[in-house]
């Protein structure tokens, strides 16, 4: 028996539905999540943590999203209590909801303790992200809409991201962590009751998909020339010294460019939205320009926004070139997942997209503790901007080997 869910009669707005709660579920239960901004807050100016550290534990924390292979393969090939998804999405919700509630009731706030249960947190959304992401490549390419299905992910997620820099800033000025871990752990809650809603349906099966088999079609699927093609794509893309606001740039926001906690949570908010733009224009106009057009914009423009970032100095500038590039990047990376995900093996498909995915979230992750580093060593911001301008620029070389004309 198939290992997809047992639910081919979905429409696309069902599936739209679906995209769009659980990527707002990773969004504000843990990636940043609403206590990204004070927790980075609390962990410079209550602990002391240097720009280099802070990203280092950012990465510590982050772990779970680089493995997230490993979950794809037991997703694949293991029913859980006779169910593909409403056992796992149950489970992995009702344990992010314990440990974010003891970490705002107990106020664990040392670095130890904050690591350990952060960690956790990302265990479990990041294993419920790959459940969705198997349910967009499964059903996406029975319906041939696996765009559409992305650009309403990446759509939820962005404009998602907008509201929640704004509350999270909102939080960093005025509240305090533990309260921030209060109120995230009603997402996870907000997940088990939709896992009983939207799963209510889904039959018992058994899979007759072995780790074995999947593993080999992952194998087959890596030596491709054009998934490594998409694997580099992503590389070179998601690569940069310049960080996201969680990271040690906002050190140099609030240092060098004196900006506060509640303005960096709207700075976020303004590149958030221009995602979800970004997002919303490739779900409408992906099957109406060719590819290659499509990618070579968005490379050229993303390049240009990041460079922009040398010309920030004050709010408005903040605000005009963090629009800009947020809206470009977001293009570009849709661009290519969405080739990915037609990319995926039929049986594999949660395995092998979560391993594009942990590409993007690995190459994210040497950046920013680099640029921590070269930061504090005195190092002008101007230097890594042009070095992460420079990766970017290299997605051009890579766009033949994408063999957009089979698309």
């Amino acid at each position: 028996m198939s290992n997809t869910i047992k639910q081919d009669s979905m429409t696309i707005q069902q599936l739209i539905g679906i995209m769009i709660l659980f990527y707002l579920i990773q969004t504000y239960g843990c990636y940043p999540g609403l206590f990204g901004l004070p927790l980075t807050i609390y962990l410079k100016e209550s602990l002391g943590l240097s720009p280099a550290q802070l990203a280092s534990f950012s990465t510590l924390i982050f772990i779970p999203w680089l493995i997230r292979p490993l979950y794809g393969i037991i997703a694949d090939a293991v029913s859980l209590f006779g169910y593909q998804f409403k056992s796992y999405f149950f489970i992995c919700y009702a344990l992010a909801l314990a440990v974010l509630l003891g970490l705002g009731v107990f106020q664990f706030n040392t670095i130890f303790l904050l690591a350990i249960g952060l960690i956790l947190v990302n265990l479990f959304i990041a294993f419920s992200d790959v459940l969705t992401d198997k349910i967009m490549v499964v059903q996406g390419r029975i319906l041939n809409n696996t765009a559409r299905l992305q650009a309403a992910q990446w759509t939820s997620l962005s404009f998602g991201q907008a509201l929640m820099y704004y509350i999270g800033g909102w939080l960093a000025q005025n509240s305090n962590l533990s309260m921030a871990f209060l109120l995230t752990a009603i997402v996870p809650l907000i997940g088990l009751v939709a896992t009983f809603l939207l799963f209510a349906d889904e039959k018992k099966e058994r899979t007759n998909v072995s780790v074995k088999s999947n593993l080999k079609s992952i194998w087959l699927a890596i030596k491709s020339r054009r998934f490594l093609a998409v694997l580099g794509f992503i590389a070179c893309l998601e690569f940069t010294l310049v960080p996201p606001l969680v990271n040690y740039l906002v050190y140099y926001y609030k240092d060098a460019l004196k900006f506060d906690a509640q303005f960096i949570g709207i700075l976020g908010t303004f590149e958030a939205l221009a995602n979800g733009v970004g997002a919303l224009v490739f779900g409408i106009f992906a099957f109406r320009i060719s590819r290659q057009l499509l990618l070579n914009l968005a490379i050229g423009l993303t390049t240009v926004s990041t460079i922009g970032l040398l010309f920030i100095h004050n709010t408005q500038s903040a605000i005009l070139v963090s629009i800009f590039f947020g809206f470009f990047a977001m293009i570009a990376m849709l661009g290519v997942l969405e080739i990915a995900a037609r990319s995926c093996p039929v049986g594999a498909e949660g395995a092998t997209y979560a391993m594009l995915m942990s590409v993007y979230n690995l190459v994210k992750q040497p950046g920013p503790i680099l640029g921590g580093h070269l930061y504090s060593w005195g190092v002008p911001v101007y230097i890594l901007v042009i070095i992460s301008a420079v990766f970017t620029m290299l997605c051009w070389f890579l766009i033949p080997l994408l063999k957009l004309e089979q698309e």
